[in-house]
């Protein structure tokens, strides 16, 4: 409002428009980044969104709340709320910007849910500059309400257009510190226009511009190791670095330089490793070969790194091979690392980037002898996606006679008592779930003539030429006919049963695990002494 006898700056509309867009741009665009580092560091918990959300729309409105101070501070000199409203911008970018890295030093010595204070302070200030920037640009007349109109959807417009861009298009293309060094050098944009514009720039201000023109230019020393610390938290050791980090709008895997373990979004994925030895976790992509006779056509939903995806290609009675993954990040990845590379030039190999269940309802005709899914841990977010009983039951409406599907239950009993509602023919290997309408029976014969003639990029799986590897070969195989106990444990249905029949089933309404199992891993992390959260 206008102090009478004051000399009033005025500020064209149609550029107050600008501002306001480009503010929600960047207050939208941050969103996503913390939206992505709750994610991980959380390793996808259901809640993780939910709980930055919360505190990302409470931060919001103490900001519009705390705004009536600046909107009065120095009333009667007009400059004053600019020269507020130009180093709030600042503020809040700094802040957001500052956000991530202080997180990464955080969760060395607390939890994960402890940011949120983080979260309400950058979006507390990000909350000061629309209903500010209102007050300074809507007169008290008969067009108040149009103008308000307008800066609102313009703000929408902005914010819109903020997750779109860096949900699917900067996060596809750039490394998260560099989205938040454009962002932080968009907001010293802004700041500088506005304030030059209206020529009311003070020392102060440029300090400001200065310091943040100096963090985006250190954004990368100061990100460095960020995901690092990230997804070990207390166990992080000082130096220790990724082999390979890569980043999509699918979210970020991270791979060791030893051992090759590759993680999704901070929690184990697989790993790049194709030899089975006694003992192994890789009999279980193997096992097909014990169950099937002749698995000329096999569906991979999920193929991560591609080990598995390797391994079923070069089955030796395997023709085809077709994938279905959801993260094209992992295509850059396989290509890296001669283990797995030769999937994506295999003849018999034929991958789409798309979601599983689309893409079966997509191709209702397309039917297979195996079915694979190395699901990932039952308790993340989407997990039940493909675990409940209509996943499970589309699935089985792709099969061929005879045909079978394998799941990860990743030790969850609702996945296990699924499988045995929906098929009526079920084992488990290791951890794995198998499911057909024909019985299952593993034929060690078989299973041993297949596995001795199996070769992966050129190499026999056991060298036959040598004891060891004649021996590590009746090891494997020798897991049919042990009886439960052992690490490589084949249970049948009847033990299946008596283990898991009081679990409640996982369908797409109830979303499994999801909310269960991370609302009690939420409420712990409030016991003194208790970590548990990933």
């Amino acid at each position: 409002m206008d102090t009478p006898g004051k000399t009033v700056v005025t500020f064209p509309f149609s550029l107050a428009l600008l501002l306001t867009a480009a503010c929600g741009f960047i207050a939208l665009a941050f969103e996503i980044i913390w939206a992505r580092l709750f994610n991980f560091v959380s390793g996808s918990l259901a809640p993780a969104f939910a709980t930055m959300l919360g505190g990302y729309l409470f931060g919001l409105a103490l900001g519009a709340l705390f705004s009536r101070r600046w909107q009065w501070l120095n009333a009667g000199e007009s400059p004053g709320p600019w020269q507020a409203l130009a180093r709030l911008v600042m503020a809040s970018n700094i802040v957001g910007f500052l956000i991530p890295p202080l997180a990464s030093g955080l969760i060395l010595i607390t939890h994960w849910v402890h940011f949120l204070p983080l979260i309400i302070l950058g979006s507390a200030l990000l909350g000061t500059v629309l209903p500010l920037l209102c007050h300074l640009v809507i007169s008290a007349d008969r067009r108040a309400g149009a103008r308000m109109s307008y800066l609102y959807l313009a703000n929408i417009i902005g914010s819109a257009t903020g997750s779109l861009v860096t949900g699917f298009v900067l996060m596809d293309y750039f490394k998260l510190w560099q989205i938040t060094a454009t962002l932080l050098i968009g907001g010293v944009f802004v700041s500088a226009a506005l304030l030059l514009f209206l020529k009311a720039v003070r020392p102060v201000d440029y300090s400001l511009w200065m310091i943040g023109l100096g963090l985006a230019c250190a954004s990368p020393w100061l990100h460095d190791g960020l995901y690092e610390r990230l997804q070990f938290k207390r166990d992080y050791q000082p130096g220790f670095r990724f082999a390979r980090v890569i980043e999509s709008r699918h979210g970020v895997i991270t791979v060791t330089a030893t051992n090759l373990f590759v993680y999704g979004n901070g929690i184990y994925d697989g790993v790049i490793d194709t030899r089975l030895t006694p003992g192994s976790m890789m009999i279980r992509p193997y096992f097909i070969s014990a169950l099937h006779p002749h698995p000329r056509e096999v569906l991979v939903i999920g193929m991560s790194a591609g080990a598995w995806t390797q391994i079923l290609a070069n089955h030796p009675r395997v023709e085809k091979v077709t994938v279905v993954e959801i993260d094209h990040g992992y295509l850059k990845l396989i290509q890296e690392y001669p283990q797995v590379s030769g999937l994506l030039t295999n003849s018999r190999v034929e991958i789409h980037i798309d979601d599983g269940r689309r893409w079966l309802r997509r191709n209702p005709d397309r039917h297979f002898d195996v079915i694979v899914m190395n699901t990932t841990h039952y308790w993340r977010e989407f997990a039940s996606a493909l675990l409940s009983k209509e996943f499970l039951e589309l699935t089985k409406q792709h099969l061929n006679p005879g045909g079978l599907v394998m799941w990860n239950c990743t030790g969850s009993p609702r996945a296990v008592r699924t499988g045995l509602e929906v098929f009526p023919c079920t084992l488990m290997v290791i951890n794995n779930c198998v499911g057909s309408v024909t019985p299952l029976v593993p034929d060690r014969e078989r299973w041993s003539q297949t596995l001795s003639n199996y070769r992966i990029n050129g190499q026999p799986v056991f060298d036959l030429t040598t004891d060891q590897g004649r021996q590590d070969l009746e090891q494997v195989v020798g897991v049919i006919g042990t009886p439960p106990g052992g690490v490589q444990q084949l249970m049948y249905r009847p033990e299946m049963e008596r283990a898991c029949a009081a679990a409640p089933i996982i369908t797409d309404d109830n979303l499994g695990d999801e909310y269960q199992y991370s609302l009690a891993a939420f409420f712990r992390t409030f016991i003194p002494g208790s970590d548990r959260g990933t």
